[in-house]
């Protein structure tokens, strides 16, 4: 793309222009559409009672009810965040949904939930068919990193191991196990 302007002053032919121009977009497009469901943070929304103690907390955690609000963020090709609130019930593992590829897009093709990243999806429909024609689509894909060792690996997110609590209660529901823990 950058040279794109040097080949125009030069006189060079249209189609070669044009074809140093898409040397310079391609990858620049394909970057965009792999990396959007990168999570780059995951906000639990915690009632009061849940912050008393790391017990309370873990507590909450492993018997999280459905209308528990998630607000998951992931970012843009600029750098801008883009949050997606909504509740856990909204949330499936990836290998879980059969229409996984319906909700990702692509018809059945779904180019394997965008080359694998995804592992996390919820349905987007109902809250497309509300907003402006004029605005993104919400985001239905989410690639949320699976971490065991974090408390280890970052000392400083003190509470990282609730998404983990979560997410089992996340893959149970999705399984259709109910019960005691």
């Amino acid at each position: 793309m950058v040279m794109t302007p040097a080949y125009l002053a030069a006189g060079e032919p249209l189609l070669r222009t044009a074809g140093v121009a898409l040397c310079g977009l391609i990858p620049a497009a394909y970057v965009a559409w792999a990396t959007a469901p990168f999570v780059a943070s995951v906000h639990l929304h915690l009632p009061p009672y849940a912050r008393h103690s790391r017990a309370i907390l873990e507590r909450f955690a492993r018997t999280a009810p459905p209308n528990t609000r998630l607000d998951v963020t992931t970012m843009s090709l600029i750098g801008k965040p883009r949050v997606s609130a909504f509740t856990l019930s909204d949330l499936r593992p990836a290998t879980a949904t059969a229409t996984a590829t319906a909700i990702i897009g692509w018809d059945n093709m779904g180019l394997r939930r965008r080359l694998g990243t995804v592992n996390y999806l919820r349905d987007t429909a109902i809250v497309d068919r509300k907003r402006k024609w004029w605005r993104f689509r919400a985001v239905g894909g989410f690639n949320i990193q699976e971490h065991p060792d974090v408390r280890q690996r970052d000392r400083n997110l003190k509470t990282a191991w609730v998404w983990g609590v979560v997410r089992e209660g996340i893959e149970r529901r999705a399984k259709g196990v109910v019960g005691k823990l």
